[in-house]
Parts: C-alpha cells; sequence; structure tokens
C-alpha cells in the first residue's frame, strides 16, 4: 500500500488553508499569548513564519534558530527584519545568544537524535522566571513509521523529560478536529484571530491526543487559553481522495495477491500431476529393467577404468 508521504517542513506558501497550516499556526498563535513583550527564542525555527507571528503579536525580540543554514539564509533575506536568524543545532547552542524569557520548539525534538541533550541545552537558554514550551508527536497515536522521525515522545515521556528539569510542568493536548462556525460577513472574511465561543460536540481523553505540548519553567506557569485554527473544508475532500485512493490500491493489489494465489495453485496442479506421473513410471517393469541396465553399465565401466 503507498504510504501518505511525510510533511516534515512547513511552507506557507504552499500549505495555505489546508489542515497542515492549521496544526502549525495554531501552535504559534496559541503561544503568542506568553510572548507579549518577552525575549523569544523559536528553536527550529524552520522557514521563519511561526517566529515572524511572534513579532507581530507583541514579542519583545525573536530569535529564530535552525540547523538548516540555506533555510535561515532564505529567512533572514524574505523576513521583515524584525526577526533575528541564526544557524546552529540545538544541542550546541552558542551562549553568546544570551538567554530568553520563552522558547519555543514545536516539532523538532523528534528529528534529533539526542533530544534530551537539545533540551538540556533549551533549559539553559532560559532566564530565571523564563517558560518553555515544546512539543511532539504523541507516538502512542501519531501515524508510525515516518522515516525522518528519531524519537516521538508519548505524553508521560514528555511530562517525565521535563520535570527532570523544572520545577512546573504542564502538558497541554493538541488535536486535529472537524468545525461548523457561524460569522457575520465581516468576521466570515477575516483570518486574523478572533474572539469566539467554542462548544466541542465530543470529548477527548488525555493521552489520545495527536501531538502533545509542554509547558514548564522554574516559577509557576501562566495560564494557556484554549486556542483554535480553522481551516477549509476543501482539506478533508483531499483527505477523503486520499483514503479513496488508498482504498483502491489495496484492492488492487489484493486482485494482484489473488491472481498469484490461483497461478500457484494451478503450478502445484501440474507438479502433482508429473510426481504421480514419474511414481507411474518408476513402477512398471521397464523402468526397473533399465535402472539394472544403468547400474550394470556403470560397474562395467569402473571396472574397465581400472584395468587401464
Amino acid at each position: 500500500m503507498s504510504a501518505i508521504p511525510p510533511v516534515e517542513r512547513f511552507d506557507p506558501a504552499t500549505m495555505e488553508g489546508t489542515l497542515l497550516e492549521a496544526e502549525h499556526v495554531a501552535r504559534y498563535r496559541w503561544a503568542a499569548a506568553l510572548a507579549e513583550g518577552k525575549r523569544v527564542l523559536d528553536a527550529g525555527c524552520g522557514t521563519g513564519y511561526g517566529a515572524e507571528l511572534l513579532t507581530r503579536e507583541g514579542a519583545a525580540s525573536v530569535v529564530g534558530v535552525d540547523v538548516d543554514a540555506e533555510v535561515v539564509d532564505a529567512a533572514q533575506r524574505d523576513g521583515s527584519g524584525a526577526v533575528t536568524f541564526a544557524a546552529a543545532d540545538l544541542r550546541e547552542l552558542p551562549e553568546d545568544l544570551g538567554t530568553f524569557d520563552l522558547v519555543v520548539c514545536f516539532e523538532v525534538l523528534e528529528h534529533i537524535d539526542e533530544p534530551e541533550a537539545a533540551l538540556d541545552r533549551l533549559a539553559a537558554s532560559l532566564a530565571p522566571d523564563g517558560v518553555l514550551v515544546v512539543s511532539s508527536p504523541n507516538r502512542d497515536v501519531y501515524p508510525p513509521d515516518n522515516p525522518f522521525h528519531k524519537h516521538e515522545y508519548t505524553p508521560a515521556e514528555l511530562a517525565e523529560a521535563l520535570s527532570s528539569r523544572f520545577a512546573h510542568v504542564r502538558l497541554v493536548r493538541q488535536q486535529d478536529w472537524l468545525a461548523a462556525g457561524l460569522f457575520d460577513d465581516d468576521d466570515f472574511a477575516r483570518v486574523d484571530a478572533q474572539a469566539v465561543q467554542v462548544a466541542k460536540a465530543v470529548a477527548g481523553e488525555p493521552g489520545q491526543e495527536l501531538y502533545s505540548i509542554g509547558v514548564a519553567g522554574a516559577a509557576p506557569l501562566p495560564a494557556t487559553p484554549p486556542f483554535v485554527v480553522l481551516t477549509q473544508t476543501t482539506d478533508v475532500r483531499w483527505w477523503q481522495e486520499l483514503l479513496q485512493s488508498l482504498r483502491d490500491d489495496v484492492e488492487a493489489k489484493s486482485r494482484h495477491v489473488r491472481d498469484l494465489e490461483g497461478w500457484l495453485k494451478e503450478r502445484d496442479a501440474e507438479l502433482a500431476a508429473a510426481q504421480a506421473e514419474i511414481a507411474a513410471m518408476q513402477a512398471t517393469r521397464v523402468w526397473h529393467l533399465g535402472m539394472r541396465y544403468w547400474d550394470l553399465r556403470d560397474r562395467l565401466l569402473r571396472r574397465s577404468g581400472r584395468r587401464s
């Protein structure tokens, strides 16, 4: 069965209006409530869309760091100029970056061979009353076998990793939902944050979330209200079409397997018939006389060879 190709770097230009955009942007918009007036580090900033968002939402300053130097150069070149970008491995963050009031690290730890080393360095980059916010796909729920992921934390593992470094830890659960919204004309046309009431039609069991987000710090943690980003319903059709494609692929392969099984049965029958025919030949008088003849011939040839 063909697999869904994993998306390892979010690109706002090509993924606008999709569920992938909602997943990625929701984290930064939610974290923006913690960033106002703060010095912020976006660890694993990618194309810089999240760092730029945090700046627009009122962060005093934002530094974006990513291991890919080419991506960092592009982010610095194409950005607003309000964000400082640097190329660095999170396990070896330069000390001259200073300390930060808020460090966000979204969908990065699972790509690192030594995520614990990265957590150590991120913790060291926090100011005494700073807050660290990190996310990870939930290994118990997230689709398996992503070739780019080294280690996905379960919620309990993420909480334990943070608790070993910080006095205060809280988990926030991120899940994908289908939604129906009602807006007047002006609000319907807007794409920025809006104050709305949200009601859920289904319950969620902690531990069953797709992504776990850990909030940690040495001091008591600030409140983090829920935040929802809506996406186009066309994205649902895309997933439905993909699912149907996968089903068609499975059916085609199943038919191929059935054809192979039929072919193997035919070959097995032919083999059984040939074996039965050989067995019948071996039981005849002619066969036994022939075997005696060849045995006698071989002995005479061996004896003749010894005399020569």
